[in-house]
């Protein structure tokens, strides 16, 4: 029995120690199956860091090349801008050009039709002499205006003589009209002394009208005004003034004073 527990005993040794020899040569593979393992992460590690270390230069870079990209797209601008102006100020001096052309070919075009003798070197000379004639002429044509300006006052004088005689003419034709219309006596009233004429407003007898009464060629008396009417004149006679030896009757002339003075 002894035996046997100590065989089984062995048996159990044994296999524990098998088991034991096992499990260590598994624990060893795993360990160095570990560090293997860890060995690999730290060189993946390495090469990350690496990696990330890149990545950090490469952004760096990349921002440094997109602020030297912005930097060479604002002089880009700044140069278009300046290739603008350029173009503007060739544009100008172009338009300039032409028009120094134009003045040139107008100039010698000018010069083509200058008077005969006159050049490009006696050009002062003969603008000198021209000033001089305009000058001479312009003092002639202020003495031929002051010479205008005093014939027209005369003129003026003359029409204003003219026009102040016209005007006395027609006064006095007015007043011939007038008195060629002359009235007649229509009736007599010796005893009042008053007289009834055919003549009134319509033809221009007023109140203050100077009547002289006519028979023929002669004049007889003076009338003195006491109504008008329409086509009808009421006068006294003034007895003083009728001429001795005559007396006033119906169908004497009747004229106004002014046309017998």
């Amino acid at each position: 029995m002894t035996k046997v527990l100590f065989l089984l005993s062995a048996v159990v040794m044994a296999v524990a120690c098998f088991f034991s020899w096992q499990n260590r040569q598994t624990f060893v593979e795993t360990r160095l199956a570990r560090q293997k393992i860890v060995r690999t992460i730290g060189d993946e590690i390495k090469i990350a860091e690496k990696a990330a270390t890149e990545v950090v230069a490469i952004k760096g870079d990349i921002s440094t090349r997109a602020g030297e990209l912005e930097s060479v797209k604002t002089r880009l601008e700044q140069s278009q801008i300046k290739l603008r102006n350029v173009k503007t100020d060739d544009d100008r001096v172009t338009a300039d050009k032409d028009l120094v052309d134009k003045q040139i070919a107008d100039i010698r075009s000018k010069v083509e039709k200058l008077p005969e003798g006159v050049t490009l070197e006696n050009i002062g000379e003969s603008i000198n002499k021209l000033k001089t004639t305009i000058a001479e002429n312009e003092n002639k044509a202020k003495q031929v205006e002051e010479t205008v300006a005093a014939k027209e006052k005369e003129v003026k004088k003359v029409n204003d003589d003219v026009s102040e005689i016209q005007k006395r003419l027609e006064e006095r034709k007015k007043l011939y009209d007038r008195n060629s219309l002359s009235a007649t006596i229509v009736a007599v009233n010796n005893d009042w002394g008053f007289v009834v004429i055919n003549a009134g407003k319509d033809k221009d007898i007023s109140s203050d009208t100077k009547l002289l009464i006519t028979r023929g060629s002669e004049t007889i008396g003076k009338l003195n005004i006491i109504s008008v009417d329409r086509s009808k004149t009421v006068a006294q006679i003034d007895l003083k003034s009728v001429r001795k030896g005559m007396s006033v009757a119906p169908g004497d002339r009747v004229i106004l004073e002014t046309l017998y003075q």
